[in-house]
């Protein structure tokens, strides 16, 4: 991908990695922006690619700037299933989420869920051309989610694609996600 971009920003939100802003909407709404911003100075066209949580603030960003084609991978949208969390492509295994959080960590949780939330509020139309995939694996992140937002997509260049085999985790390093991603970018 980076042989169709000049500039390629990848970042930790704030509260992740080494950003050490709280992690709270009004951090992430500012955090984004300033991101876009810098980008707009130097680009006449970006794309948005979101993951998870992710796809959420890139659906929030074209509500408030121009983006040109979106993509969005399980997209964390209004459904999202912390009660089983599960890493397995089985349906039979399941992975308490309290074994993969200690108790310091739930609040982490929740303040994520009230992001998501709270962004999913600021946004009812999606503008640009948009691609959404979703792994038929993926049990954090409901299908529901993913069709909510296929359904405020106004752009007839508009796509949905589940993949088989493919989980909220994995569907990050999968080949056939680069291949139509990149497809669907050029």
């Amino acid at each position: 991908m980076r042989n169709l971009y000049d500039w390629i920003e990848t970042s930790d939100l704030p509260g992740h990695g080494m950003n050490q802003l709280k992690f709270n909407t009004q951090n992430v709404k500012d955090y984004i922006l300033n991101i876009y911003d810098r980008m707009a100075v130097k680009c006449d066209e970006i794309d948005v690619i979101g993951y998870s949580m992710g796809g959420v603030i890139a659906c929030y960003l074209q509500s408030v700037r121009y983006v040109r084609k979106l993509v969005l991978l399980s997209p964390a949208y209004r459904y999202l299933n912390l009660k089983n969390y599960h890493f397995s492509s089985s349906k039979k295994t399941k992975t308490n989420i309290s074994t993969l959080f200690p108790r310091k960590n739930y609040m982490h949780i929740f303040r994520f869920a009230k992001i998501i939330s709270d962004l999913s509020d600021e946004f009812s139309v999606i503008y640009p051309e948009t691609l959404i995939l979703w792994g038929t694996d993926d049990y954090l992140v409901k299908e529901d989610s993913g069709r909510l937002l296929y359904q405020m997509i106004r752009n007839r260049n508009k796509r949905w694609i589940q993949l088989k085999n493919h989980n909220h985790f994995n569907i990050l390093h999968s080949n056939t996600v680069i291949q139509l991603t990149y497809e669907f970018l050029v």
